[in-house]
């Protein structure tokens, strides 16, 4: 729960990210004037032990700390999905996925429009 002083400041960090914290679409990087209250589940899972590639999924149910000038607390929900492979040792790659639903709430402090985010990446290590 982050929360806001009676609707009118939402918390910043504006040389941080949230991405590991309220979700992969990156729509909450400030909390929103109504707070943020983030029930999450996740569950990681592996294919063919030893084999295979790690899966990662999250699902977040947003509401408001407080209510709208509406009545509405429903900041919207997300789901996250990430598969990561080690090829071996030293070489690894990963794809991940988020799709954020917005809600009924209005916030003028963020944005809050349906959002698609897509990564791929490769990575080496070097020992």
């Amino acid at each position: 729960v982050l929360g806001s002083d009676d609707g009118i400041d939402g918390f910043a960090t504006p040389l941080a990210t949230l991405h590991g914290f309220n979700g992969w679409a990156d729509v909450f990087l400030a909390t929103p004037d109504i707070g943020l209250e983030d029930a999450y589940a996740s569950l990681d899972f592996s294919i063919a032990k030893g084999k295979g590639g790690k899966f990662k999924l999250v699902y977040h149910d947003f509401t408001g700390d407080e209510v709208d000038a509406f009545g509405s607390d429903d900041l919207g929900d997300e789901i996250d999905v990430q598969y990561t492979y080690n090829f071996n040792e030293n070489v690894y790659s990963g794809i991940k996925y988020a799709t954020y639903s917005s809600g009924s709430a209005v916030d003028a402090s963020t944005t809050q429009n349906d959002t698609d985010r897509f990564w791929l990446w490769a990575g080496l290590k070097f020992k």
